[in-house]
């Protein structure tokens, strides 16, 4: 039984540790996307705006560059969430856009030559608060992936959502519902409490058994004095 225990116990940090170097891995791959994007993105507009000709109000386009950023904007653009989103004045404050994608925007301005710095800059600064952001992030989660009580939250947590995992995988539940599911609050506070009391009622029982066969061993060890 205490065994069984410890295996199990084993199991959840093992799950744990495993969820916690995935998320650094996607973490580390997001960066090296975002640093890139933003390279190819400067390299555009650099381009364009030394190649500018103010008469004729047109640049030239690296196409080469642009396509690439099209292509993969739509996935820079969900990685960035709240922080490529914005509030867009128009020009003499015409007209207003709320959550305003500042980068699936901001491109095609490009080729219609109605780029204008402020767009540039706000695209910029929306990759350099998502790339500090995404530092951030990376360096709790170097220092999660060396604490095992993290690991073992994280695999109990793992392991309460399965059947919401297998909802999702037999169609039943969407994505969307599933993560909404996983992220609720009280989903959450229930995986905390429920992770706590596994820990300790493990430990506890095999402190006891530990303690229980120093016991045994004791209580021998007097029968043979006594004879």
């Amino acid at each position: 039984m205490k065994l069984l225990i410890v295996l199990i116990l084993f199991l959840i940090l093992a799950i744990g540790a495993y969820i916690v170097n995935k998320r650094l891995v996607r973490y580390k791959r997001m960066l090296a996307f975002a640093i890139e994007y933003q390279n190819k993105f400067i390299l555009l507009a650099n381009n364009y705006c030394s190649s500018y000709d103010r008469w004729d109000s047109h640049g030239q386009v690296n196409q080469e560059i642009y396509i690439w950023l099209t292509k993969n904007v739509n996935q820079i653009q969900s990685d960035l969430g709240y922080q490529g989103m914005m509030t867009y004045v128009g020009p003499w404050q015409r007209y207003r856009v709320d959550n305003y994608q500042i980068l699936i925007n901001t491109l095609p301005k490009f080729r219609n030559n109605q780029i204008a710095d402020f767009d540039i800059h706000a695209s910029d600064d929306a990759l350099l608060r998502h790339i500090g952001v995404t530092e951030d992030s990376i360096t709790f989660l170097k220092k999660d992936l060396r604490n095992p009580i993290i690991w073992f939250r994280e695999g109990f947590k793992q392991l309460l959502g399965f059947p919401v995992y297998l909802l999702n995988w037999f169609g039943i539940l969407s994505d969307s519902a599933t993560h909404k599911v996983i992220r609720n609050v009280i989903f959450k506070f229930i995986a905390g409490i429920g992770a706590l009391v596994t820990f300790v009622s493990g430990l506890v029982t095999i402190i006891q058994g530990k303690e229980q066969a120093l016991s045994l061993l004791n209580n021998m060890l007097k029968l043979v004095h006594i004879k």
